[in-house]
Protein backbone atom coordinates (compact mmCIF):
# COMPACT_ATOMS: atom_id res chain seq x y z
CA UNK A 1 0.00 0.00 0.00
CA UNK A 2 1.42 3.42 -1.22
CA UNK A 3 0.87 6.18 1.05
CA UNK A 4 3.38 8.74 -0.89
CA UNK A 5 3.12 10.13 -4.21
CA UNK A 6 6.40 11.77 -5.49
CA UNK A 7 5.55 14.10 -8.65
CA UNK A 8 7.80 13.27 -11.87
CA UNK A 9 11.23 15.22 -11.42
CA UNK A 10 11.81 17.22 -14.75
CA UNK A 11 15.60 16.61 -15.83
CA UNK A 12 17.28 17.59 -19.29
CA UNK A 13 17.05 13.61 -19.69
CA UNK A 14 13.13 13.38 -19.34
CA UNK A 15 10.50 13.16 -21.36
CA UNK A 16 10.73 17.25 -21.57
CA UNK A 17 13.73 17.30 -23.30
CA UNK A 18 12.76 18.98 -26.28
CA UNK A 19 11.38 21.56 -23.61
CA UNK A 20 13.96 21.72 -21.03
CA UNK A 21 17.92 21.59 -21.60
CA UNK A 22 20.35 22.04 -18.92
CA UNK A 23 20.93 24.92 -19.17
CA UNK A 24 17.56 26.28 -19.22
CA UNK A 25 16.66 24.34 -16.27
CA UNK A 26 19.53 26.39 -14.66
CA UNK A 27 18.08 29.22 -16.18
CA UNK A 28 14.50 28.64 -15.00
CA UNK A 29 15.61 27.53 -11.91
CA UNK A 30 17.28 30.81 -11.29
CA UNK A 31 14.28 33.08 -12.60
CA UNK A 32 11.76 30.76 -9.99
CA UNK A 33 10.36 29.03 -12.46
CA UNK A 34 11.86 25.83 -11.14
CA UNK A 35 13.06 24.38 -7.69
CA UNK A 36 16.21 22.76 -8.09
CA UNK A 37 15.49 19.47 -5.54
CA UNK A 38 18.91 18.14 -6.05
CA UNK A 39 21.67 18.12 -8.69
CA UNK A 40 19.78 18.20 -12.16
CA UNK A 41 16.68 17.25 -11.17
CA UNK A 42 13.65 20.15 -11.01
CA UNK A 43 10.15 20.63 -9.94
CA UNK A 44 7.71 23.50 -11.17
CA UNK A 45 7.77 26.25 -8.57
CA UNK A 46 4.23 25.81 -8.18
CA UNK A 47 3.88 22.21 -7.65
CA UNK A 48 7.13 22.51 -5.18
CA UNK A 49 5.01 25.73 -3.24
CA UNK A 50 2.16 23.32 -2.50
CA UNK A 51 4.23 20.99 -0.63
CA UNK A 52 4.48 21.17 3.12
CA UNK A 53 7.64 20.79 4.59
CA UNK A 54 7.33 17.08 5.59
CA UNK A 55 6.62 16.41 2.02
CA UNK A 56 9.18 18.37 0.91
CA UNK A 57 12.01 16.16 2.68
CA UNK A 58 10.19 13.10 1.84
CA UNK A 59 10.88 14.44 -2.20
CA UNK A 60 14.41 15.44 -1.46
CA UNK A 61 15.16 11.66 -0.04
CA UNK A 62 13.67 10.72 -3.07
CA UNK A 63 15.68 12.92 -5.26
CA UNK A 64 19.09 11.58 -3.27
CA UNK A 65 17.93 7.80 -3.97
CA UNK A 66 17.12 8.52 -7.74
CA UNK A 67 21.00 9.96 -7.88
CA UNK A 68 23.01 7.61 -5.55
CA UNK A 69 24.95 4.66 -6.89
CA UNK A 70 23.51 2.83 -4.37
CA UNK A 71 20.21 3.09 -2.51
CA UNK A 72 21.01 4.32 0.66
CA UNK A 73 19.19 3.78 3.74
CA UNK A 74 17.38 6.52 5.38
CA UNK A 75 17.43 6.82 9.26
CA UNK A 76 16.39 8.92 12.09
CA UNK A 77 14.26 11.74 11.45
CA UNK A 78 14.17 11.08 7.65
CA UNK A 79 13.25 7.65 8.15
CA UNK A 80 10.09 8.33 10.53
CA UNK A 81 8.55 10.89 7.79
CA UNK A 82 8.45 8.13 5.32
CA UNK A 83 7.92 5.80 7.60
CA UNK A 84 4.46 7.75 8.81
CA UNK A 85 5.71 8.23 12.43
CA UNK A 86 4.76 12.19 13.61
CA UNK A 87 7.67 14.66 13.71
CA UNK A 88 7.40 18.48 15.15
CA UNK A 89 9.66 19.71 12.89
CA UNK A 90 11.40 18.71 9.42
CA UNK A 91 14.83 18.12 9.65
CA UNK A 92 17.57 20.30 7.67
CA UNK A 93 19.40 17.33 7.09
CA UNK A 94 18.37 13.67 5.40
CA UNK A 95 19.20 11.57 7.60
CA UNK A 96 21.30 7.62 6.35
CA UNK A 97 22.66 5.08 7.94
CA UNK A 98 25.88 3.35 6.48
CA UNK A 99 27.73 0.09 7.57
CA UNK A 100 29.79 0.30 10.87
CA UNK A 101 32.87 1.97 10.60
CA UNK A 102 31.97 3.55 7.36
CA UNK A 103 32.63 7.68 7.23
CA UNK A 104 29.70 7.90 10.02
CA UNK A 105 28.83 10.83 11.11
CA UNK A 106 30.02 12.62 8.10
CA UNK A 107 27.94 15.33 6.18
CA UNK A 108 27.57 15.97 2.64
CA UNK A 109 25.38 18.49 0.26
CA UNK A 110 22.67 18.45 2.94
CA UNK A 111 23.02 14.23 3.31
CA UNK A 112 24.07 13.09 7.02
CA UNK A 113 25.52 9.77 7.41
CA UNK A 114 25.65 7.76 10.55
CA UNK A 115 27.12 4.74 11.70
CA UNK A 116 24.36 1.89 12.11
CA UNK A 117 23.92 -0.17 14.90
CA UNK A 118 25.77 -3.48 14.80
CA UNK A 119 22.90 -6.26 14.92
CA UNK A 120 20.01 -4.14 13.55
CA UNK A 121 17.32 -6.21 11.34
CA UNK A 122 17.60 -5.30 7.63
CA UNK A 123 15.64 -2.04 6.07
CA UNK A 124 12.41 -2.07 5.06
CA UNK A 125 11.23 -0.80 1.50
CA UNK A 126 8.48 2.01 1.65
CA UNK A 127 7.22 3.44 -1.38
CA UNK A 128 10.64 2.14 -3.31
CA UNK A 129 12.99 3.85 -0.45
CA UNK A 130 15.09 1.52 2.38
CA UNK A 131 14.65 3.00 5.45
CA UNK A 132 15.60 1.65 9.36
CA UNK A 133 12.00 -0.43 10.88
CA UNK A 134 10.16 1.60 13.28
CA UNK A 135 11.14 0.36 16.34
CA UNK A 136 15.07 1.18 15.23
CA UNK A 137 14.04 4.41 13.74
CA UNK A 138 11.77 5.29 17.04
CA UNK A 139 14.53 4.21 19.81
CA UNK A 140 17.66 6.79 17.43
CA UNK A 141 14.93 9.33 17.81
CA UNK A 142 14.78 8.66 22.00
CA UNK A 143 18.04 8.62 22.06
CA UNK A 144 18.84 12.18 20.59
CA UNK A 145 15.58 14.33 21.07
CA UNK A 146 14.05 15.94 23.77
CA UNK A 147 10.84 14.61 25.03
CA UNK A 148 8.62 16.83 23.35
CA UNK A 149 10.04 15.79 20.25
CA UNK A 150 10.64 12.02 20.57
CA UNK A 151 7.39 11.32 22.40
CA UNK A 152 4.88 12.09 19.70
CA UNK A 153 6.92 9.14 17.54
CA UNK A 154 6.93 6.41 20.15
CA UNK A 155 3.37 6.95 20.82
CA UNK A 156 2.19 6.26 17.70
CA UNK A 157 4.44 3.84 17.33
CA UNK A 158 2.84 1.55 20.28
CA UNK A 159 -0.80 2.79 18.94
CA UNK A 160 -1.47 -0.63 17.95
CA UNK A 161 -2.06 0.63 13.94
CA UNK A 162 -0.54 -0.68 10.64
CA UNK A 163 1.55 2.23 9.80
CA UNK A 164 0.78 3.89 6.24
CA UNK A 165 2.96 2.39 3.37
CA UNK A 166 4.17 -0.91 5.46
CA UNK A 167 5.57 -3.26 3.52
CA UNK A 168 3.59 -6.78 3.27
CA UNK A 169 5.39 -9.77 5.00
CA UNK A 170 6.59 -8.12 7.74
CA UNK A 171 5.68 -7.10 11.52
CA UNK A 172 3.02 -4.60 10.74
CA UNK A 173 2.40 -3.88 14.88
CA UNK A 174 4.68 -3.04 17.55
CA UNK A 175 5.18 -2.96 21.67
CA UNK A 176 7.47 -1.87 23.64
CA UNK A 177 9.14 -5.06 23.86
CA UNK A 178 10.42 -4.20 20.77
CA UNK A 179 11.53 -1.04 21.42
CA UNK A 180 13.61 -2.22 24.43
CA UNK A 181 14.88 -5.14 22.10
CA UNK A 182 16.61 -2.66 19.72
CA UNK A 183 17.67 -0.76 22.60
CA UNK A 184 19.85 -3.21 24.05
CA UNK A 185 21.64 -3.10 20.65
CA UNK A 186 23.08 0.28 21.94
CA UNK A 187 26.70 0.91 22.75
CA UNK A 188 26.08 2.40 25.95
CA UNK A 189 23.70 2.48 28.95
CA UNK A 190 22.94 6.45 28.64
CA UNK A 191 21.52 5.83 25.57
CA UNK A 192 19.37 2.97 27.16
CA UNK A 193 18.49 4.72 29.87
CA UNK A 194 17.02 7.52 27.05
CA UNK A 195 14.99 5.27 25.46
CA UNK A 196 13.99 3.95 28.48
CA UNK A 197 12.86 7.23 29.95
CA UNK A 198 10.63 7.80 26.35
CA UNK A 199 8.87 4.63 26.89
CA UNK A 200 8.00 4.44 30.68
CA UNK A 201 5.79 7.37 29.63
CA UNK A 202 4.52 6.60 25.96
CA UNK A 203 1.07 5.78 25.50
CA UNK A 204 -0.50 4.41 22.28
CA UNK A 205 -3.45 5.91 22.99
CA UNK A 206 -2.44 9.52 22.22
CA UNK A 207 -4.59 10.97 19.73
CA UNK A 208 -2.40 13.36 18.13
CA UNK A 209 1.29 14.90 17.71
CA UNK A 210 -0.21 17.63 19.63
CA UNK A 211 -1.67 15.80 22.37
CA UNK A 212 1.80 13.83 22.85
CA UNK A 213 3.54 17.30 22.99
CA UNK A 214 1.10 18.40 25.21
CA UNK A 215 1.59 15.02 27.67
CA UNK A 216 5.56 15.71 27.58
CA UNK A 217 5.07 19.38 29.21
CA UNK A 218 3.20 17.90 31.65
CA UNK A 219 5.21 15.13 32.11
CA UNK A 220 8.61 17.53 32.76
CA UNK A 221 6.50 19.86 34.84
CA UNK A 222 5.57 17.59 37.51
CA UNK A 223 1.78 17.52 37.10
CA UNK A 224 -0.24 14.35 37.68
CA UNK A 225 -0.42 11.68 34.94
CA UNK A 226 -3.63 11.53 32.87
CA UNK A 227 -5.55 9.17 31.46
CA UNK A 228 -6.04 9.48 28.00
CA UNK A 229 -9.17 8.78 25.68
CA UNK A 230 -11.73 7.28 28.36
CA UNK A 231 -15.60 7.25 27.37
CA UNK A 232 -17.63 9.37 28.61
CA UNK A 233 -21.85 9.41 28.70
CA UNK A 234 -24.76 10.65 30.73
CA UNK A 235 -28.18 9.81 30.52
CA UNK A 236 -28.48 11.17 26.82
CA UNK A 237 -25.54 8.37 25.73
CA UNK A 238 -21.96 8.60 24.90
CA UNK A 239 -20.22 11.80 25.01
CA UNK A 240 -17.23 11.78 23.50
CA UNK A 241 -13.52 10.57 24.47
CA UNK A 242 -11.67 13.61 26.05
CA UNK A 243 -7.82 13.80 25.33
CA UNK A 244 -7.01 14.01 29.21
CA UNK A 245 -8.44 12.76 32.05
CA UNK A 246 -6.95 13.91 35.77
CA UNK A 247 -10.18 12.04 37.38
CA UNK A 248 -8.69 12.64 40.87
CA UNK A 249 -9.61 16.55 40.47
CA UNK A 250 -12.68 15.99 38.04
CA UNK A 251 -10.63 18.13 35.57
CA UNK A 252 -10.28 17.26 31.69
CA UNK A 253 -8.51 18.35 29.47
CA UNK A 254 -8.87 18.65 25.36
CA UNK A 255 -6.48 19.77 22.97
CA UNK A 256 -8.06 21.75 20.06
CA UNK A 257 -5.77 21.31 16.86
CA UNK A 258 -6.95 23.84 13.64
CA UNK A 259 -7.52 20.44 12.06
CA UNK A 260 -10.30 20.14 13.96
CA UNK A 261 -11.92 22.92 12.66
CA UNK A 262 -10.47 22.70 8.64
CA UNK A 263 -10.22 19.17 7.85
CA UNK A 264 -12.31 17.01 6.28
CA UNK A 265 -11.39 13.89 7.82
CA UNK A 266 -12.17 15.98 11.02
CA UNK A 267 -15.27 17.46 10.14
CA UNK A 268 -16.85 14.43 8.16
CA UNK A 269 -19.36 16.45 6.12
CA UNK A 270 -19.88 19.30 9.02
CA UNK A 271 -19.27 23.08 8.69
CA UNK A 272 -16.57 24.41 10.91
CA UNK A 273 -19.33 26.29 12.35
CA UNK A 274 -21.05 22.99 13.38
CA UNK A 275 -18.41 21.55 14.69
CA UNK A 276 -17.37 24.51 16.47
CA UNK A 277 -21.37 24.10 18.12
CA UNK A 278 -21.35 20.78 18.70
CA UNK A 279 -17.89 20.96 20.66
CA UNK A 280 -19.38 23.47 22.71
CA UNK A 281 -22.61 21.56 23.28
CA UNK A 282 -20.11 18.24 24.41
CA UNK A 283 -18.44 20.69 26.76
CA UNK A 284 -21.66 21.46 28.29
CA UNK A 285 -22.31 17.55 28.99
CA UNK A 286 -19.31 16.71 30.52
CA UNK A 287 -19.06 20.14 33.07
CA UNK A 288 -22.89 19.04 33.95
CA UNK A 289 -21.27 15.63 35.14
CA UNK A 290 -19.49 17.73 37.64
CA UNK A 291 -15.95 17.98 35.33
CA UNK A 292 -13.79 21.40 34.83
CA UNK A 293 -13.03 21.42 31.20
CA UNK A 294 -9.83 23.07 30.21
CA UNK A 295 -8.64 23.64 26.35
CA UNK A 296 -5.68 24.60 24.58
CA UNK A 297 -3.92 25.26 21.20
CA UNK A 298 -0.76 25.15 19.24
CA UNK A 299 0.76 28.25 20.31
CA UNK A 300 0.34 26.94 24.15
CA UNK A 301 2.53 24.31 23.21
CA UNK A 302 5.07 26.33 21.62
CA UNK A 303 5.04 28.61 24.28
CA UNK A 304 4.50 26.13 27.27
CA UNK A 305 4.25 28.82 30.04
CA UNK A 306 0.95 29.69 28.62
CA UNK A 307 -0.09 25.49 28.87
CA UNK A 308 1.65 25.18 32.76
CA UNK A 309 -0.60 28.50 33.58
CA UNK A 310 -4.00 26.69 32.24
CA UNK A 311 -3.31 23.67 34.04
CA UNK A 312 -2.51 25.31 37.73
CA UNK A 313 -5.60 27.37 37.00
CA UNK A 314 -7.65 24.27 36.37
CA UNK A 315 -6.79 23.13 39.85
CA UNK A 316 -4.01 20.48 38.88
CA UNK A 317 -1.30 20.69 41.32
CA UNK A 318 2.82 20.55 39.81
CA UNK A 319 6.13 19.74 41.58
Amino acid sequence: MSSFQVPAFITAESKFVEEYSARRLSRQAASGQLVRVRRGLYLPAEVWAELKPWQQHRIRCHAVDTLAAGSPIFARESAALILGLPLLHTPKEIQTVVDPGKNGGQSSRGVRRHNAIDGDPPPWTVDGLWVTPPPQTARDLAVRLPLAKSLPTMDKLLAQKILPGSPPHVKLVFTADDVRDAALLLPNGTQRNRVERVLEVADGRSGSPGESWSRAIMIQNGFPVPTLQLPFHDDRGLIGYPDFDWEDFKTLGEFDGYEKYSSQQYLKGKTSSEVVVAEKNRENRLRALGYNVVRWVWDDLRDEKRLIALLRNAGLPSA
